[in-house]
């Protein structure tokens, strides 16, 4: 009796965006699921027992089980480990199994096809030009002597794969004595096989190239199938044409730009216009107030500091003009960037608020992300005691010292550094990434640059200077350095939250910790002794 074993554990990222949205294997492709087309192909060949290894977004596989009766397997690690992990953790079952992935589509049913002498083979066919599959060699017997990653004008491997029981059973054994090797559970399972070609006999089984798809582009898949963006029930699709207006088919040009610290965002073309979509984060959640940021950002519209958005939807989803010609943004090669963002700083600090705005607490923030990462991190208030009681102390101090001056908060971006100015060739500039505004003291917007590098005292005053318009005052400088330490202590905790949840922490998470240990002493020293006085 065969089986099949198919892998969806993977996230298939030059899929993204849709992919943030569902696994590839459960995209509607000529108006079929591509796993279940394949599963209704297995099933027609007589093959009934299937196990299908589930990772990314598992749950949106869950319903196979009662439809079509087969069964998952988790494989948890599929972000860090290659998908002979997902072979691995179904090992037991091989046996004569087939090897399929989710998003194959096979326009004839190949599981139908004999194979008389039950070779465990590989579906492989020839490719013109450069391909990114595996490139094999095989002898006049048809049995493949060679792998390569990649190749150009020669047969790859492409498509499904059948071990039979002795194979599988040899397999096994390699696996299961390799698999906690240095690098090993990190391959696909095609390279592991092809560090034991002599011992594991695979065959190569040609196709002619037509009928065999795996779709390595949205592009791709689109020119398969041209109604793909109607029928993949996407929400990103829908609110693109609902803002804009316009059809699916309209929308082309899609292109990552980047996977960012909180967001992802994505850039694409209607009628000849760039724009960028902004897409929530999967932690965003314990980070921002949207209610907030929407405030912050249709603020900025109206004030000329952001010009590129369009729309904000409280949920977080962003559409925005895409701004070409970017130039370089660095403050201290380019001193009119600097006066330029100053002063968009200012016309923030001044903006009228309503209720939506909510306070942006700098160190009870920074607190609850330490508290957060301590379920994966150990007990970091206990480990970094001696540096929590100081800044609750300073902060009591720069509190106290905003009601007795009536110093009121105002709306602050909370998250300024030059990244999140764009800068172009001819001279505009947007501050951009509103997702953790709120209320603050206007120290915090000028101390979220300032805590991100080291920078010497004469910098720091001509950043004081820069956005005052004159020289600080004894008190106002004591403040805003106190606030580097603050501001710095955040970010330091956001880095310990970001790394405890497997995200990117930040190239300043580090010189973040410094600054708020460089500063704090003499912060509190200028509190507590008979430093400069307010106004």
């Amino acid at each position: 009796m065969k089986n099949a074993i198919i892998l969806a554990a993977g996230k298939s990222n030059r899929f993204a965006p849709f992919t943030y949205e569902r696994p590839k294997g459960v995209f509607r492709v000529k108006g079929e699921v591509l796993i279940e087309r394949q599963l209704q192909q297995l099933q027609a060949a007589g093959i009934t027992e299937i196990y299908v290894v589930v990772g990314y977004m598992k749950e949106k596989f869950f319903y196979l089980e009662e439809k079509y009766g087969v069964k998952l397997l988790v494989n948890n690690t599929f972000a860090a480990k290659g998908n002979l992990y997902s072979l691995y953790v179904a090992r037991q079952y091989l046996g004569d199994t087939y090897i399929c992935c989710a998003d194959h589509y096979f326009t004839e049913n190949p599981f139908l096809e004999e194979n008389p002498l039950n070779h465990s083979y590989r579906a492989c066919m020839y490719e013109e030009g450069k391909f990114r599959e595996f490139a094999v060699d095989y002898s006049d017997a048809g049995v493949i002597t060679g792998i390569a990653v990649g190749g150009e004008n020669k047969t790859a491997m492409v498509g499904h794969a059948y071990f039979n029981a002795a194979f599988s059973a040899r397999l096994r054994e390699f696996m299961e004595s390799e698999i906690h090797d240095f690098g090993v559970d990190s391959l696909f399972w095609e390279e592991f096989y092809g560090r034991h070609q002599k011992d594991l006999t695979l065959y190569r089984r040609p196709y002619d190239g037509h009928g065999f798809y795996e779709f390595e582009t949205i592009d791709e898949l689109r020119r398969f199938d041209s109604e793909f963006l109607f029928n993949i029930d996407s929400e990103i699709i829908t609110n693109i044409c609902k803002v804009l207006p316009c059809s699916p088919n309209d929308i082309v040009d899609i292109n990552i730009i980047q996977a960012g610290l909180t967001n992802v965002s994505f850039s694409f073309c209607v009628a000849g216009v760039k724009y960028v979509y902004r897409h929530p984060g999967s932690t965003a959640g314990n980070l921002i107030d949207r209610q907030a940021e929407l405030f912050a950002q249709m603020k900025a519209k109206e004030l000329g500091v952001d010009k590129s958005v369009i729309y904000m939807d409280i949920s977080g989803w962003k559409i925005s003009y895409y701004v070409p010609d970017i130039a370089e943004c660095d403050f201290e090669k380019h001193p009119g960037q600097l006066g330029q963002a100053m002063d968009y700083l200012r016309r923030i600090h001044s903006a009228e608020v309503d209720g939506s705005v909510k306070v942006f607490d700098t160190v009870g923030e920074g607190k609850k992300l330490m508290g957060i990462a301590s379920a994966s991190k150990g007990n970091l208030a206990a480990e970094f005691q001696w540096l929590v009681e100081k800044v609750e102390r300073l902060d009591q101090y720069v509190k106290a010292e905003a009601e007795k001056l009536g110093l009121k908060k105002v709306l602050c971006h909370n998250d300024v550094y030059e990244p999140n100015y764009i800068v172009t060739e001819g001279g505009d500039m947007y501050l951009i990434d509103w997702e953790y505004a709120g209320l603050n003291d206007p120290a915090n917007d000028l101390a979220c640059i300032l805590c991100r590098a080291h920078y010497t005292q004469v910098q720091i005053e001509k950043y004081l200077c820069a956005y005052l318009g004159r020289e600080a005052e004894p008190w106002e400088r004591r403040r805003y350095v106190a606030y580097i330490a603050l501001c710095g202590f955040y970010w330091f905790c956001w880095g310990l939250y970001k790394g405890s949840v497997g995200d990117d922490d930040g190239f300043f998470f580090l010189p973040a910790y410094r600054s708020c240990v460089r500063f704090i002493d003499s912060a509190l020293e200028s509190y507590q002794g008979e430093g400069a006085q307010g106004p």
